[in-house]
């Protein structure tokens, strides 16, 4: 069976972001934070403000010092 090309396509995109970073986590990390806080000032978006919970503990995203 053939995948889906739109599938694929998005696949390839994700490959081809994580090589210009070097497939460094924090790098990744830095990048799309770097894009929503281009988004949140063009204002054309709304971002959730409170911190993510996931069954019952807090989601945190923090790079090691």
């Amino acid at each position: 069976m053939k995948g889906d090309p739109l599938v694929e396509d998005v696949r390839e995109s994700r490959r081809e972001i994580s090589r210009e970073c070097g497939h460094d986590i924090w790098k990744l990390y830095a990048r799309y934070e770097g894009i929503q806080k281009q988004m949140k000032t063009e204002g054309e978006r709304r971002f959730v403000s409170q911190p993510l919970v996931g069954r019952g503990r807090e989601v945190s995203a923090v790079a090691p010092e």
